[in-house]
C-alpha cells in the first residue's frame, strides 16, 4: 500500500470532554490509554488500533522548555524573540525564536516554514546558522535557532567601518559555508549580505526560505525574486543552479567591500535587470585586494556559468590568496553523521518511561506495554506520538493539545522512519518528518 495521511478530529464537546467519533472523555490521555487498554478501533470507518508509542524526536521541544526574553523584530512571519531553550540534558541555551500564529499564516506559509525547517535540521557547519527545532504542541508554532549576537551581516557593516582583514575573512567564511551546503545537496537562492547572521567573530549563512534540494531548480517566472542578487541566467530563464549560487556570493561579496549598501547603487531594479544581462559588472573598492577582485569578476560573475568556478574551488583560491587555513570542521562532520545516523535508527528501539522502568519494543514486535506501564506512560502523549497498525497497516497517531488527530498510514518495513509530530490543520509532522 502506498503512503496515505488520514487525520481524525479529536472534537472539544461543550461539556468539556474529547471525542474522536465513538466515546467522550475527560482527557486527551484518558482517551489514549482507553485504547490501548482496550485494543479498540478509534475509527468506525477504518479498523486502527494503538499499539506503540514514539517518543518526540531530538528536534522537537515543548513550549514549556522555552523562555522569551526579549523582542527583536518583525519576522517574514510573526515576532522574533531572544530566548533561552532547556535541552533535555538540561542545560540552557540562548536561542533566537520565530513565533509563527497558525491560523493567519495560508498553508503555502506554514508550508515554507516547515520546509525551511526541515532542511535546517541537517545542517550541522560554523559558518550556517543552527538549526534546535520546532516546538509544535500548541500555538504560536517554534521555530528555535542559534541566538548570533550581531545580528544581519549587511546591518553590522552598516553600522562600522570594517578593517580590509575582516571583510576578507567575512568573504571566506561566507565561502566555506555555502560549499558546505553545496555538499549537501541543496541550492539557497537567496544569498546576500542582509541574510547572512555575524557574532563571534564568524559569518553564519541563514534565511532558508527560498532554499532547495538538488543541483537545478526552475522557478514559476511570475514569482518575486530579489533582482539585484541574480545571475543572468536566472534573470533571462528563472532557472537556479549552483553557479547561479556563486553569481550571488560575489554580489555578496561586493556588498562585504562596500561596508553592506545595496548592490548597483543608483539603479532601478528594471535598469540593473536589464544591465545585468547585456554583461554589466560593478566594480569593487580599490583596497580588495587584486586577486580577490579578479576572483570575484572572472570566476564568480562570468557570464557563462561553466566558466565560474565552484564554491568549494572558490574557498580554495581564498583560503590561498588571503592565506587564511580552512579551520578543522571534522568534528563539525562527526557531529553531523551521527546525528544522521540517529535519525535512521527504527523508531523506538527502546521507550524510557515515567520513572526508571525501561521497555524495549523492537519494530515488528506486537508491541505492548504492561497495564501499569500504559497507565504511566499515557500521562506524557500530550506532545508525544503513538504508532498504531490496522492488520498491514502501521501507523503514527500525534494530536496537538486535543484539538487535532494527524495519522501517517504506510506499509510496515523494517527500514521504515515514522514521520515526526508536528501538525496544525495541515501536514506539517509529514513536511518536518520526511
Amino acid at each position: 500500500m502506498e503512503f496515505q495521511i488520514k487525520h481524525f478530529v479529536i472534537t472539544n464537546l461543550p461539556n468539556g470532554k474529547f471525542s474522536i467519533e465513538k466515546y467522550a472523555f475527560d482527557s486527551v490521555s484518558q482517551m489514549i490509554e482507553h485504547h490501548l487498554n482496550k485494543k479498540e478501533s478509534i475509527s468506525r470507518a477504518n479498523e486502527v488500533i494503538l499499539r506503540t508509542p514514539i517518543l518526540r524526536q531530538a528536534w522537537e521541544h515543548a513550549h514549556e522548555d522555552v523562555e522569551l526574553t526579549k523582542k527583536l523584530g518583525e519576522g517574514a512571519f510573526g515576532e522574533v524573540h531572544m530566548g533561552k531553550l532547556k535541552l533535555r540534558n538540561g542545560r540552557k541555551v540562548d536561542v533566537a525564536v520565530k513565533l509563527a500564529k497558525l491560523e493567519v499564516l495560508t498553508k503555502e506559509q506554514i508550508k515554507e516554514i516547515m520546509h525551511e525547517a526541515r532542511l535546517m535540521r541537517n545542517f550541522d557547519h560554523p559558518n550556517v546558522v543552527k538549526f534546535y527545532g520546532v516546538a509544535a504542541g500548541q500555538e504560536p508554532l517554534m521555530v528555535l535557532m542559534e541566538l548570533v549576537n550581531c545580528g544581519a551581516l549587511d546591518s553590522y557593516l552598516q553600522k562600522q567601518e570594517q578593517p580590509i582583514e575582516k571583510k576578507n575573512e567575512m568573504c571566506l567564511q561566507a565561502a566555506w559555508g555555502l560549499e558546505y551546503l553545496h555538499m549537501k545537496n541543496v541550492l539557497h537562492r537567496d544569498i546576500a549580505a542582509r541574510n547572512c547572521l555575524y557574532g563571534d567573530n564568524k559569518v553564519k549563512i541563514s534565511d532558508f526560505g527560498l532554499t532547495r534540494e538538488g543541483t537545478v531548480y526552475q522557478m514559476d517566472p511570475h514569482k518575486r525574486v530579489p533582482i539585484r542578487w541574480l545571475a543572468p541566467e536566472t534573470l533571462k530563464m528563472a532557472i537556479y543552479t549552483q553557479k547561479t549560487d556563486v553569481f550571488s556570493y560575489g554580489i555578496m561579496c561586493w556588498e562585504i567591500y562596500n561596508n553592506g549598501i545595496e548592490p548597483y547603487p543608483g539603479m532601478t531594479v528594471a535598469e540593473v535587470n536589464q544591465n545585468v544581462k547585456e554583461g554589466y559588472r560593478m566594480e569593487l573598492p580599490f583596497n580588495v585586494p587584486p586577486d580577490v577582485q579578479t576572483l570575484i569578476k572572472v570566476r564568480c560573475w562570468s557570464e557563462n556559468p561553466n566558466d565560474r568556478y565552484s564554491m568549494a574551488d572558490i574557498a580554495k583560491h581564498l583560503q590561498r590568496i588571503l592565506q587564511i587555513p580552512r579551520p578543522d570542521f571534522a568534528a563539525s562532520i562527526l557531529r553531523l553523521r551521527q546525528f544522521e545516523m540517529n535519525q535512521n535508527e527504527p523508531a523506538m528501539e527502546e521507550i524510557r518511561i515515567v520513572g526508571n522502568d525501561t521497555y524495549r519494543l523492537p519494530r515488528g514486535s506486537p508491541g505492548t506495554l504492561p497495564n501499569e506501564a500504559h497507565r504511566r506512560y499515557s500521562r506524557g502523549y500530550a506532545h508525544n506520538e503513538v504508532a498504531m497498525s490496522s492488520r498491514s497497516l502501521a501507523a503514527t497517531f500525534s494530536f496537538l493539545a486535543g484539538q487535532l488527530v494527524h495519522i501517517a498510514s504506510f506499509q510496515p518495513s523494517e527500514n521504515h522512519k515514522f514521520p515526526g509530530f508536528c501538525e496544525q490543520n495541515l501536514h506539517i509532522c509529514n513536511q518536518l518528518g520526511e
